[in-house]
């Protein structure tokens, strides 16, 4: 089985699981979000990418090139995320973590900066304003 294949099953097989461990949390009620609501997306969104991935899965193997490091530092980029998210306010936080995000993939500094704090800004008024989430 080539990797990209591969990579299609385990993002199926992990979709499968998020949606079963998942089943019985209420997916809201009287238009308010519930506890149930984000995994079911995220499971629905792997199960789509891993069955597309699975159709048409693509050439073989690249050569190493610059973003192949970001990945790693991508998922380390992540893992700080989730540490410090009591510990740094949100949009702060948010805003940061994607603009290193951002100039990890090569954006310029000037449009990195401006990507991450409208989105920041945007998520904090979203969260706090569309959904009642205090931080």
């Amino acid at each position: 089985m080539r990797g990209s294949r591969a990579a299609a099953m385990a993002l199926l097989v992990l979709a499968a699981y998020v949606l079963l461990a998942t089943f019985g949390y209420p997916p809201g009620n009287n238009g308010v979000p519930g506890p149930g609501l984000v995994p079911r997306v995220l499971g629905l969104a792997l199960a789509l990418v891993g069955s597309l991935l699975l159709r048409t899965p693509g050439p073989g193997a690249v050569p190493r090139v610059r973003h192949h490091l970001a990945i790693p530092a991508t998922i380390l980029l992540l893992l700080l995320y989730a540490l410090l998210w009591r510990v740094v306010p949100f949009g702060v936080l948010t805003g940061v973590v994607l603009l290193t995000f951002l100039r990890l993939t090569g954006v310029r500094w000037q449009g990195a900066t401006i990507a991450a704090v409208l989105m920041a800004a945007a998520l904090q008024t979203l969260f706090e304003g569309g959904l009642g989430v205090r931080f």
